[in-house]
């Protein structure tokens, strides 16, 4: 028996039940944790909630030069 299953707390890999961590089913604090077996035994043990890594900013461009006013020829 097969089946797919998505945590409702996680958000793009973010865990919204325990605040900021990565989303790792069954780790402390999870919904999950002590209620359910996984297939791999790793995955049973008591893990932390790992924070993620900070996220890379874009460099932000110099601002641009206003354009010139146009100047009439009178």
């Amino acid at each position: 028996m097969s089946g797919a299953w998505s945590c409702p707390h996680d958000a793009n890999g973010i865990c919204q039940r325990v605040q900021g961590a990565v989303c790792d089913p069954g780790m402390r604090g999870c919904e999950l944790e002590g209620k359910v077996r996984f297939a791999n035994e790793s995955r049973n043990t008591a893990r932390k909630p790992v924070k993620p890594p900070p996220a890379v900013e874009p460099e932000a461009e110099p601002p641009a030069r206003p354009t010139p006013r146009r100047r009439l020829p009178f």
